[in-house]
């Protein structure tokens, strides 16, 4: 009995010194998260050092980006094109290669491999072997509650295999222009070989944005999945995302949002996508690599609202609505074949969608655009890019009448004494020279005003010259007129 109590104060002993000895091994971990998110939160925002450009927040991931939906403009840069870890934010890609190759209403099969192959704890909403869902109901599971299951069930439907869908993956991102992405499965589970970059997920998920199924869908706050064939029960499903639905919290919530997605694994830290309106734009956020604190959200949800807020800095324009420059009619009323045409018509035909964004103390004009032509089996058609400060806010395209050359027959009109003008005559109209001539035109003012600009610059320092010239001068004749004195006394 003495050995048997002695062996446990023994133990208890060894248990007491193990834990104080842990103890300054806990506070120096602490320590080192601590010095880690402040480093991420002092690293360069390069869009801060854009001329005349709005300074955006700090925040705690190791890269960030704000980035208009429609035309694509980046507002927020913080290390961009880094390579991180994307965990579940993978899903977006997956979605939208779902919507793009399936229908809604097609009945997705779930494999053994599909619900047995995820890892054990990760995300998931119990799906069997053999279990039917449709795609839509699969696209709830896997963007509202990440269920890991339900990517791999798409991506079998869609592709045979994991494997052979990633290839789909990676085409689809080298064809929206990713930089740095390559993907190894459907679900974003870690893998070393699985990765991409805030940047190639703000592309992915703008693409994913142009279609309203994966807006409606992503942007649930809560949806009941029906009763199937191998499950009895209905099951109540919940978006992760705080600031859509509070799935552990309300005090994130924000109904400007309508889209977003989230990610974490141990590798890849936390992930978040956002998606939300500020000043009459849609605006998606990403940021990537944020380390969590003891409260809730801080500082995932923070930093997004904050970046998010950032954006009312910036205002749209419709470029067709406010570019003149490019526009040329005719301001002549006439009548052609008996019929009165009174309005002014144009030569060119601007994208009626494109936008410009510019911070918000700037006017359209103090974009500068600049014009290439293409030639197109359908017509001729040229491109108006518009550049602010060195930062490319926008661009449209320009379509060139298809038939380059027209003729107007003006038939005979009747004057007011009832007397009848010449005959039918022809005018020849050459489009394509037109155009040519105002952008020739353009660009001698364009010179014009740069060699003005130029000329108003030095205006300065040559008058700065000819003062110092003059009061050298000066100088000069007054010690002359002083020596002339000396020698006539």
């Amino acid at each position: 009995m003495g050995l048997k109590k002695n062996l446990i104060y023994r133990l208890f002993l060894s248990v007491l010194i193990a834990s104080f000895a842990l103890i300054p091994l806990t506070a120096q971990a602490a320590q080192d998260v601590e010095a880690q998110s402040l480093e991420a939160y002092n690293k360069t925002i390069e869009s801060n050092s854009w001329e005349k450009w709005p300074i955006g927040p700090a925040v705690y991931a190791q890269s960030a980006i704000v980035m208009e939906a429609d035309t694509g403009m980046i507002l927020y840069a913080k290390d961009i094109e880094q390579k991180n870890y994307p965990a579940s934010i993978t899903k977006i890609m997956t979605a939208l290669l779902a919507l793009e190759n399936c229908e809604l209403n097609e009945k997705v099969e779930f494999s053994y491999y599909a619900t047995h192959s995820i890892e054990y704890g990760s995300s998931s909403i119990a799906r069997t072997e053999g279990e039917i869902l449709t795609v839509e109901e699969t696209l709830y599971g896997l963007m509202l509650s990440s269920a890991n299951e339900c990517a791999n069930a798409l991506a079998e439907h869609i592709a045979g295999s994991n494997e052979e869908f990633a290839v789909l993956m990676n085409e689809k991102a080298k064809e929206l222009g990713c930089v740095n992405t390559h993907f190894s499965n459907p679900s974003g589970l870690h893998d070393e070989n699985h990765y991409t970059c805030a940047y190639d997920m703000a592309l992915i998920t703008k693409a994913a944005l142009e279609n309203e199924d994966f807006r409606r869908i992503s942007g649930t706050d809560y949806y009941t999945l029906r009763a199937t064939n191998k499950n009895d029960e209905e099951l109540w499903m919940q978006n992760h995302h705080y600031m859509i639905a509070p799935y552990r919290t309300n005090k994130y919530l924000d109904d400007t949002i309508f889209s977003g997605k989230t990610g974490y694994t141990t590798d890849a830290l936390n992930t978040l996508v956002t998606c939300g309106e500020r000043n009459d734009m849609d605006v998606i956020v990403v940021t990537m690599r944020t380390r969590s604190t003891g409260e809730k959200g801080v500082p995932l949800f923070t930093d997004t609202a904050a970046l998010l807020d950032y954006a009312n800095n910036f205002q749209k324009f419709n470029i067709s609505e406010n570019e003149n420059t490019f526009v040329v009619g005719n301001a002549y009323d006439f009548s052609v074949d008996s019929n009165d045409l009174n309005s002014s018509a144009s030569l060119i035909s601007i994208d009626e969608n494109s936008t410009v964004i510019l911070p918000n103390n700037v006017t359209f004009t103090d974009a500068v655009p600049s014009i290439t032509f293409e030639e197109k089996e359908n017509g001729n058609k040229a491109y108006l890019t518009y550049n602010y400060e060195g930062q490319i806010v926008g661009k449209a395209s320009i379509t060139l009448e298809e038939t380059t050359e027209e003729e107007f027959a003006f038939s005979e009109i009747e004057s007011e004494e009832g007397e009848h003008r010449q005959g039918p005559k022809f005018i020849t109209i050459n489009l394509k020279i037109i155009f040519i001539v105002i952008a020739v035109i353009l660009g001698i003012l364009l010179l014009i005003f740069s060699i003005y600009k130029l000329y108003e610059k030095n205006r300065a320092k040559i008058r700065k010259a000819m003062n110092i010239l003059q009061k050298r001068r000066f100088l000069r004749r007054k010690r002359y007129r002083s020596r002339r004195r000396r020698r006539r006394r």
